[in-house]
């Protein structure tokens, strides 16, 4: 059986269809491309990076101390995944991570919550040594964390879903920068009085 001959014109259809064909495949092998390297991207980035947040302003009288400078300055880019974030402001003594915004401020004063005899929580640290003794209150479907044994106040303020690893990854980071002021016993109280902050 013999090959009929092609006529020119059917051989110029047949090289530009197998060039269209070479051209949507390529556009197709590069928009698969993209989008498996966007969804790749989007899952190595951390948790919660949504730019600026607002931080409600709160009287922080120690905020500008040695104590807030030293604990700024070690605070994580990250915390438990999630990204640190801007404060809009940039408030002194002020941070933040993730969204919904776990948040961090330095340099309080004492509430009126925190007496010799108030209940106190001692999480360990990420490394399973003791960490900070913080009061722990509840409220609006969020718990804040005051440190109550260091010479400034710290108050870290978290979703409830957020668990207790961030509490515990800061921590220790508290516990490395600033010294306890619990006695041997833990106690922040001698003869009913608190021991005092130094900023603040």
């Amino acid at each position: 059986m013999t090959e009929r001959p092609t006529s020119p014109a059917a051989r110029a259809a047949g090289g530009t269809r197998n060039r269209l064909i070479g051209v949507l495949s390529f556009v197709i092998v590069v928009v698969v491309a993209v989008i498996v390297g966007g969804v790749i991207w989007s899952h190595s980035q951390p948790a919660g990076d949504t730019g600026p947040v607002a931080v409600g302003a709160a009287p922080a009288p120690g905020a500008g101390g040695k104590n807030c400078t030293a604990l700024m300055t070690a605070l994580p880019a990250q915390l438990a995944g999630s990204a640190r974030r801007e404060v809009i402001g940039s408030p002194t003594g002020v941070a933040a991570w993730g969204d919904p915004a776990i948040t961090l401020r330095c340099g309080l004063p004492t509430p009126q919550e925190l007496t010799c005899s108030a209940g106190l929580v001692q999480l360990s640290n990420a490394n399973g040594q003791p960490g900070v003794l913080w009061l722990q209150q509840s409220e609006g479907g969020q718990t804040t964390y005051l440190a109550a044994d260091r010479p400034v106040r710290i108050a870290v303020t978290l979703p409830d879903n957020a668990g207790t690893g961030p509490i515990q990854e800061l921590s220790s980071v508290i516990s490395g920068v600033l010294p306890s002021t619990a006695d041997a016993q833990g106690h922040i109280c001698t003869d009913g009085t608190l021991h005092p902050t130094v900023d603040g």
